[in-house]
């Protein structure tokens, strides 16, 4: 296998804990902040020279207390693998707390983990020593085949045991997306807030044609270093997920709903995109998920584990079931088996004010053994959809009827190949919405999936005048329009009624 190495000159994170809202999490938690202890990780790197170099320096200040398990047999120190551990578990990162770093040389951990070229009846081994992360900061191919058994292999093991292996793509703007390990699907591929990274569809003949990769960014000078910080953020999440009380859940702690968690946690930037129409009669419906050079955007470990630590909200298997039903929380999330024939969940929330809302949908590609070579598993195509709750009724807010009602971004998302689906809305009208999961397809192994959502409101209910306050002033205007519409129809519901001064009245400054 060809593996490539990017030689580590500076380490430039000043503003990491702001950008990763690793500062948000620490003000709202204190004390209480996850540090990853007690969980145990693998770290995979490429050999640095000729001979065996894949541990970090055990003697390195920031390494105190911590054990290296070295898997892959001796190894003298790698500088690279020394800045790797910085910045995931050292002073550079945000998981201090991890004390067992298992260390593959990557050949090694695809030949003996993954158990490569071993056959069907060769199965990747059971995670080691516990551990539910893996880091892989490198790149690589063995050529077509090879590579697309080695990411079956992952996925599979994904899959079985519920952990999560993240990926770093190239380094370069636009260069060609590296088929190890980034082209995976149930893992996460990591690229740089400044896009200077590869990024589009996986190399041709890769399983997955036209799926978009990256799923996230974050800051660091080389993706060896950006990789490091969503590995750490996720070891966070794995670490509060096994504590009381929320450990009574195992869902939880299952890779696919960490995942979910930071996709629908990541925050976007000004210019972020994923080609929603917003005009015409497909305004809001996307067809590819995700902006296609940064994802679902920059991971935000403090808005993930506000999704997380909420409650499951389990989905309903009708729409008129979730609207007669509670409102879900305004962050939260639900693990589901997504079965191999017919597949539908819903969701009621209730947005109180005017809102920027992210919804994730992930599932994992499930196949088996005897699939680790030859023809290409079958991977589910479901659809992701928000709509709006008229007198008990969901009415589609596509083209011009979400006019009023949603600002911008995108309603639907339907990609055809992709095992991501992602709304992203903002400005979204105060009322009563439904989200919906739907099975496309109906070939293919059930998968484990989970849907993950965040609302944060922008805009105070009642502040008819834009001032930030509610008072007489806005009283005023809502009287002025009473039964008729417009300013002061808070509920969006037509008419200027009872309803509107119910919610002016209890958002009163």
């Amino acid at each position: 296998m060809r593996t490539s190495l990017a030689i580590i000159l500076t380490i430039a994170t000043p503003t990491l804990a702001d950008e990763i809202g690793y500062q948000e999490l620490v003000a709202r938690l204190g004390s209480a902040v996850p540090t990853g202890a007690g969980v145990p990780i693998v770290q995979v790197e490429a050999n640095e020279t000729g001979g065996l170099s894949y541990r970090p320096n055990p003697t390195e200040a920031d390494f105190v207390g911590k054990t290296f398990n070295l898997h892959s047999g001796a190894s003298t120190n790698s500088g690279h693998a020394t800045f790797v551990g910085r910045n995931f578990y050292g002073s550079a990162g945000v998981a201090k707390g991890v004390t067992q770093i298992n260390c593959f040389d990557a050949n090694g951990w695809l030949s003996t983990y993954l158990r490569y070229g071993g056959g069907q009846s060769a199965l990747p081994l059971t995670p080691t020593n516990g551990s539910r992360l893996f880091n892989c900061s490198w790149i690589g191919s063995a050529g077509t085949a090879a590579d697309n058994e080695m990411l079956r292999r992952a996925d599979y093991a994904m899959q079985r045991d519920g952990t999560l292996v993240i990926a770093g793509l190239n380094n370069g703007a636009g260069g060609a997306v590296p088929a190890l390990m980034g082209s995976g699907f149930n893992g996460i591929s990591v690229g740089l807030t400044n896009g200077n990274h590869s990024y589009g569809a996986p190399p041709s003949g890769i399983d997955g044609a036209g799926r978009q990769k990256p799923e996230l960014v974050a800051p660091g000078e080389f993706t060896s270093f950006s990789t490091p910080v969503v590995a750490g953020c996720a070891t966070l999440l794995y670490q509060f997920a096994s504590e009381p009380p929320y450990s009574q859940n195992a869902n939880r702690r299952n890779g696919v709903a960490v995942k979910a968690s930071l996709l629908a946690g990541a925050t976007h930037g000004l210019t972020w995109s994923n080609g929603a129409p917003q005009s015409g009669a497909s305004r809001g419906v996307a067809t590819t998920p995700i902006d296609p050079i940064v994802g679902f955007g920059t991971v935000n470990i403090d808005r993930a584990h506000r999704i997380l630590s909420a409650d499951e909200a389990v989905g309903q298997t009708t729409a008129s079931a979730a609207i007669a039903g509670a409102s879900v929380a305004m962050a939260g999330w639900d693990f589901e088996v997504i079965s191999s024939t017919t597949f539908e969940r819903h969701w009621r929330i209730d947005i109180a004010g005017t809102a920027d809302v992210r919804v994730a949908l992930t599932w994992n590609r499930n196949l088996a053994s005897s699939q680790f070579n030859g023809t290409t598993p079958i991977l589910l195509n479901n659809d992701l959809k928000i709509q709006r709750i008229v007198n008990g009724v969901p009415v589609s807010m596509v083209g011009d009827a979400g006019i009023g009602l949603f600002g911008s971004g995108n309603v639907v998302s339907q990609s055809a190949v992709d095992n991501v689906e992602h709304l992203a809305i903002d400005d979204l009208a105060p009322g009563s919405y439904l989200l919906s999961v739907n099975r496309v397809t109906t070939t293919g192994f059930a998968a484990n999936a989970t849907l993950a959502w965040i609302a944060d409101v922008t805009a105070v209910p009642g502040d008819l005048n834009g001032d930030g306050v509610v008072n007489g002033a806005d009283l005023g205007v809502l009287l002025s329009n009473w039964g008729g519409t417009g300013a002061g129809d808070i509920d969006q519901n037509g008419t200027v009624d009872g309803a509107d001064l119910g919610v002016l009245l209890s958002a009163w400054s």
